[in-house]
């Protein structure tokens, strides 16, 4: 058994595969694997993949019949990981391999889980910044699982924490919340992350919206208990409006008008609609989890 698995989901990351595991290897002591999960790639990284796993049977890959997404390919090469422990990075050499050694020592010294959290990120756009700032504080706001702002997908584990992910059934994946609420005894290593060695980034705003949608909805409620009360609000105040404009027509004070229609008929019908959507976004994770599809499909593997 290894002494260490490194995990490492690559799309299309051809011009990164060589120089990540190069560095790899002058980081980390020799008893190790890679375990580069290819996620549906499209520009050749399989191949590049291959090429090195020849030269090194330490580097394995396990490539997906399309692409699945990180979270699950994180998922993928757990399941497959021998290790005592894990490294979980990206390819794109922003995690830096030289802090694995580190990361392996605070293990040593007793801890189950090493979280690392980025205080600089080479080449993120001060939107990226302020939306990562913006969710964190919203996702702690209304969730009973404290998430760490800025952490990354960059974490070591040992094998205790590792089974207790793997007996996780979900099918939406936030593996941040997942390592945040099973507990254990944790460290936290900060770190500067450099930029992007080559390409550029896999992960778009729309895949980052739908993430954030994710995390909210699969560790809190309190969406749903916040529409409650915002409806329970108006409809009070709408009832008291309602016994308002009856003493009024009555005492003949009132104007004919159609804006404080419009107006009530808007506010009302968009609470409304905020309300159904929040319910759907739940109803919609059901629906997933209920179909019981598999997290992943390989189609390949090598060394493995």
């Amino acid at each position: 058994m290894p002494l260490l698995s490194i995990i490492i989901p690559v799309y299309n990351e051809v011009d990164n595969i060589r120089p990540v595991c190069e560095e790899i290897d002058l980081c980390v002591k020799p008893d190790y694997e890679i375990i580069l999960v290819d996620d549906g790639s499209t520009d050749g990284t399989y191949y590049a993949i291959e090429e090195q796993s020849i030269r090194d049977h330490r580097i394995k890959c396990i490539s997906l019949s399309r692409n699945f997404g990180h979270q699950n390919a994180l998922m993928a090469g757990m399941q497959y990981a021998t290790g005592e422990n894990i490294i979980i990075m990206d390819g794109d050499l922003q995690h830096p391999p030289s802090l694995i050694p580190k990361m392996l020592e605070s293990l040593d010294q007793g801890n189950d889980l090493v979280i690392t959290k980025r205080i600089q990120s080479g080449g993120a756009g001060g939107l990226k910044q302020l939306s990562s700032k913006i969710f964190y504080g919203i996702m702690n706001m209304i969730s009973e699982t404290r998430i760490e702002p800025n952490v990354a997908d960059f974490k070591a584990f040992n094998r205790k924490v590792l089974n207790a992910v793997l007996s996780f059934k979900e099918r939406d994946l936030f593996l941040r919340g997942i390592f945040s609420w099973v507990g254990f005894k944790s460290a936290t290593l900060i770190f500067n992350a450099p930029s992007r060695r080559h390409g550029k980034t896999k992960y778009s705003y729309r895949k980052m919206t739908g993430l954030a949608s994710k995390g909210i909805t699969s560790f809190s409620f309190k969406p749903l208990r916040v529409a409650l009360i915002i409806g329970t609000f108006i409809s009070a105040s709408a009832f008291g409006f309602g016994i308002f404009a009856l003493v009024s027509y009555y005492n003949g004070t009132t104007v004919p008008g159609w804006a404080s229609t419009i107006i009530a008929i808007m506010f009302l019908g968009g609470t409304q609609l905020l309300a159904i959507g929040l319910l759907g976004e739940y109803i919609a994770s059901l629906f997933i989890e209920t179909k019981q599809r598999p997290l992943f499909l390989v189609d390949k593997t090598l060394n493995l």
